[in-house]
């Protein structure tokens, strides 16, 4: 009767710490609730999508034919009517990190949309490198009709963000005739039909303040974990476009109305001049403190291919940027919202990695302490355990179905593209990403906590109260935004 006694005793020896703690069924249950919510969220996403790839293989040019519009849509009459659109592109070379911007740029300006085009690229000085590239595209689609490229020079920027001072002189470029400004960046490649897409949904829903999308960010075959762990962070964001309407924007991709903007309309132009970092959060703003509505059409899926040599520093420096601009805000409505997004950030994403490791501790301790078993708190504990890494490899699946779900639909949305294949997307990448974007989301919120500051395209900004405060460019002292604006 003494011998389980005995090797219980001995069971400290071999592992001198207990799993079996109220605090780690505590973390393990957030990480299944966090699986729960995810699998929920992707698995409607991949439900809607191939919906609405049905729906676009339905007809031969459905693939051009923007949400609810029939045939119609392709008259000439109705193509007459079409507006012209400014596309504004801020660019900093340097920070690019697509892998083939310019033939990002390439499918912004051959699009298949009948209405009048101008691309304005706007960069701080003649020096980008980004300029000879555009000279070389002004180039090689000069037979195009209705397209006209510009290059805007801002200089260095003293009272906001560089990108912010980039988008201010295009603005400034922008065509009288022109009736929408469609900002991008070159980290999306759009689809034939995306300008006429974007433009509906504001030329007929009165509500809505701006039309967006998101990247699909692709890492390439043999890609490093960071470059993973960066394209995972953008999968979790994926989770917020469910439906045509939402609650978030992405600069990368937003269109508005110019007489919105120049109109100044919700001291929109004022949040962006008078030290306004983040230009999408501060639309995004002015769109919810005014209960307007973000349009987010589920065909606005962008893909990007990502570079495939990234580091770790590199990834480190686009998730403290990201997380940064949370703590950028307007108003105490937007402080909240960045807050309570913060949070869901840093603590139930978090509990991903310490939830894994906990589960698989949990699982190899028990036949080593047979006696507590029996023990209704560990019972639970190691049942949670069990749930946890059965709800992670759903999640890993259920993930790997909507990616495929999406990356389908830009086949049927761009036709004559190269198809976009998921075969690099193994469980081993996807799980990995997951647990590492998961490890460093707390270290860089607490980062961002201990630092006021940061580094963008190697121009510092100091942030204080929501509004950036001092701007440093290389080789030169940090310029106060008070000082600018007086």
């Amino acid at each position: 009767t003494h011998i389980p006694e005995v090797a219980n005793a001995n069971a400290p020896a071999l592992m001198p710490f207990t799993t079996f703690v109220p605090a780690a069924t505590g973390v393990v249950t957030i990480g299944i609730f966090t699986g729960i919510v995810l699998i929920v969220r992707w698995g409607l996403s991949a439900q809607r999508r191939v919906r609405r790839t049905q729906s676009i293989a339905s007809h031969p040019l459905k693939f051009l034919a923007p949400r609810n519009r029939g045939e119609s849509v392709f008259l000439y009459e109705e193509q007459l009517k079409l507006p012209m659109v400014s596309m504004v592109m801020p660019v900093k070379w340097a920070a690019i990190k697509s892998r083939s911007p310019k033939e990002n740029w390439k499918s912004q300006l051959v699009s298949m949309y009948s209405g009048s085009i101008e691309a304005i690229f706007a960069v701080e000085s003649e020096d980008d490198g980004a300029v000879q590239v555009v000279k070389e595209l002004q180039e090689e689609l000069a037979h195009l009709e209705g397209v006209t490229i510009k290059v805007a020079v801002a200089g260095p920027a003293t009272t906001c963000s560089q990108k912010i001072a980039n988008i201010l002189a295009a603005l400034r470029a922008v065509s009288p005739e022109s009736r929408y400004i469609f900002c991008m960046d070159a980290n999306c490649k759009l689809h034939p039909g995306t300008v006429h897409l974007m433009m509906n949904e504001l030329e007929n829903d009165a509500s809505v303040f701006v039309a967006t999308g998101y990247p699909f960010d692709m890492p390439p075959e043999n890609a490093s974990i960071w470059a993973w762990t960066m394209a995972q962070f953008r999968y979790n964001c994926l989770s917020e476009f469910l439906s045509n309407r939402s609650t978030f924007v992405w600069g990368g991709a937003m269109m508005l109305r110019r007489a919105d903007v120049e109109q100044n309309m919700y001291g929109l132009l004022d949040w962006w001049r008078k030290g306004g970092y983040s230009d999408d959060m501060q639309v995004q703003a002015c769109a919810q403190d005014a209960g307007r509505m973000i349009a987010t059409p589920l065909s606005a899926i962008f893909p990007n291919e990502l570079k495939k040599d990234v580091t770790f520093d590199y990834c480190w420096g686009f998730l403290r940027r990201q997380n940064w601009v949370l703590f950028t805000y307007s108003s105490w409505k937007n402080w909240a919202r960045h807050m309570t997004l913060l949070f869901l950030y840093a603590v139930p994403n978090a509990s991903w990695l310490p939830a894994f490791l906990l589960s698989l501790a949990s699982l190899a301790e028990a036949p080593l302490r047979p006696a507590r078993l029996t023990e209704p708190a560990v019972a639970i504990h190691l049942a949670a355990c069990v749930g946890f890494l059965i709800t992670f490899h759903a999640a890993i699946a259920v993930q790997r179905r909507n990616l495929e779900a999406i990356a389908n639909m830009c086949n049927h949305l761009s036709p004559e593209a190269q198809r976009l294949s998921l075969a690099q997307f193994t469980p081993f990448c996807l799980g990995s990403s997951l647990l590492m974007q998961s490890a460093l989301a707390p270290a860089v919120t607490i980062a961002n906590l201990l630092n006021t500051s940061m580094e963008w395209g190697n121009i510092r900004y100091k942030c204080r109260w929501g509004r950036v405060v001092e701007v440093q460019h290389p080789h030169s002292s940090p310029v106060r935004v008070s000082q600018s604006l007086t």
